[in-house]
């Protein structure tokens, strides 16, 4: 019976996912925002989207926050002399105009530290996106089973 509930949450989760909101913000358009799950008690998760910058000025995402975690910074990953290292952007990461910008596994993402509630499949959880020119946008994430996740990343990185 778990084993078919399980199923059930992750088959929802994809297809929440797969039909994720597009939102037209300004000259941007966002979707695809998910949360990747945390085991219970776990401090930390990521978070995803995707960016495309329709106007003719780049644009920088400079602050995302979430009632879900203490502090949320926007990262990087990236190799330097054969190791995996996460770092936060300090200056934002730009969105260049006419292009989109992928956060996703292994990349630039969200970081939520310090959680401050479960991380459950195929709940969805409101993140606030401030960028220089648009502005500040509340946009929903959900939550997807980290089972259907590369975390090839998260075993090997150095913060």
């Amino acid at each position: 019976m778990m084993k078919i509930l399980m199923t059930i949450i992750i088959i929802i989760s994809i297809i929440k996912v797969v039909n994720a909101e597009k939102i037209t913000f300004q000259n941007l358009i966002i979707q695809n925002a998910w949360i990747k799950d945390a085991p219970i008690n776990h401090p930390t998760t990521s978070g995803y989207l995707t960016i495309q910058n329709k106007g003719e000025i780049d644009d920088t995402l400079i602050n995302v926050s979430s009632s879900i975690a203490s502090k949320t910074e926007i990262h990087q990953i990236k190799m330097e002399e054969e190791i995996i290292k996460m770092r936060p952007l300090s200056d934002g990461l730009i969105i260049p105009a006419g292009s989109t910008v992928d956060l996703k596994p292994g990349s630039f993402h969200l970081m939520f530290i310090n959680l401050k509630t479960q991380m459950i499949p195929a709940q969805t959880h409101p993140i606030n996106l401030t960028f220089l020119h648009a502005g500040t946008i509340a946009i929903n994430a959900v939550v997807n089973h980290s089972k259907n996740i590369n975390q090839s990343h998260s075993e090997k990185h150095a913060h």
